[in-house]
């Protein structure tokens, strides 16, 4: 895993250069959704949950890594995948998260027999419940 030394983040924002984030560490927005997929399993909505445990192969030379996998409770319903999203404005796709936005539309409709959500939580003020909108084939 690579670990970014605080002064290597001080200099990024210094220079206005977008912080990147770490493989496998999630940011504090995956965090919160994490508790409330551990809501949904201690009401055995779901059976269990991680945090970016596959990568879909799109195309030669693609991939897309979704944030959550969650396998349900209920077997007809089966496994779901879940982007998530900072804001409603980043899942709009008005900003530079288009390409991650492109590539889970593309893997809902290569691979129909998962469940896929974009996810976003609503500003404070809108009472800061999730919105959870399903990806449609």
């Amino acid at each position: 895993m690579v670990q970014i030394a605080t002064a290597d983040v001080r200099q990024m924002k210094a220079h206005n250069r977008p912080f990147r984030r770490v493989p496998g560490a999630m940011s504090k927005t995956e965090e919160r959704f994490a508790e409330l997929l551990n809501e949904y399993a201690r009401d055995k909505q779901i059976v269990s949950y991680a945090f970016e445990p596959v990568t879909f192969k799109l195309a030669e030379g693609v991939r897309y890594t979704p944030d959550f996998m969650a396998v349900f409770a209920d077997p007809t319903r089966g496994v779901a995948f879940y982007e998530i999203k900072a804001s409603e404005f980043h899942a709009s796709g008005k900003s530079n998260q288009m390409n991650s936005l492109t590539k889970l539309k593309v893997a809902a409709r290569t691979f129909p027999q998962f469940y896929f959500f974009k996810c976003y939580p609503r500003a404070k003020r809108e009472g800061g419940a999730w919105v959870i909108e399903p990806i449609k084939v």
